[in-house]
């Protein structure tokens, strides 16, 4: 008879679990509006991505507490969401980046021209418009990788607070 032993549920194994879930439904995300001609970067497709996310960072939180002991502190949950948004961020980031520059420019091309006419009629100078777009095509994909970190990160610090579940019998 084998002896086979169950490895214990840890942070790092459900944050990278859901961090793949995570970066699949982000590229979906990102394609459909692409496809469709829409702005993938702004408007609902980011807030339907939002509220995805925080569902999966609970479900995260809930797999946790299910395949484990049925506890969750503080720390894990945020070190969950920190797996998950760095598996995820670093699948789904690059993905788009080669979608945007080897398959389809499209989609970056309408977030800038977007962008360039919300600052036109605000009444932005156009030097100050030719700035922007300089420094925005320069640094989008760097603050992409540290935003989908960060965002994911700072998201958690408030959905932890309402899914932890301290066990009674650690002592604080």
């Amino acid at each position: 008879m084998e002896n086979s032993e169950i490895e214990p549920v840890t942070t790092r194994s459900i944050g990278i679990r859901f961090g793949l879930i995570s970066s699949v439904i982000s590229i979906v995300l990102f394609i459909i509006p692409a496809m469709i001609g829409q702005n993938p970067f702004k408007g609902p497709w980011n807030w339907i991505g939002m509220v995805v996310g925080i569902g999966i960072i609970v479900f995260a939180h809930k797999s946790f507490k299910d395949d484990g002991d049925g506890f969750m502190n503080y720390g894990q949950g945020i070190s969950i969401a920190f797996w998950l948004a760095l598996v995820s961020t670093l699948i789904a980031v690059p993905f788009m980046y080669a979608y945007i520059n080897f398959i389809d420019v499209n989609p970056f091309e309408l977030f800038m021209e977007q962008q360039q006419e919300e600052m036109a009629a605000k009444g932005t100078p156009e030097n100050i418009i030719e700035t922007s777009t300089e420094w925005t095509r320069k640094l989008f994909w760097p603050l992409a990788l540290v935003m989908g970190l960060l965002g994911t990160v700072i998201i958690a610090l408030i959905v932890t607070i309402f899914t932890q579940k301290k066990d009674p019998n650690e002592i604080v």
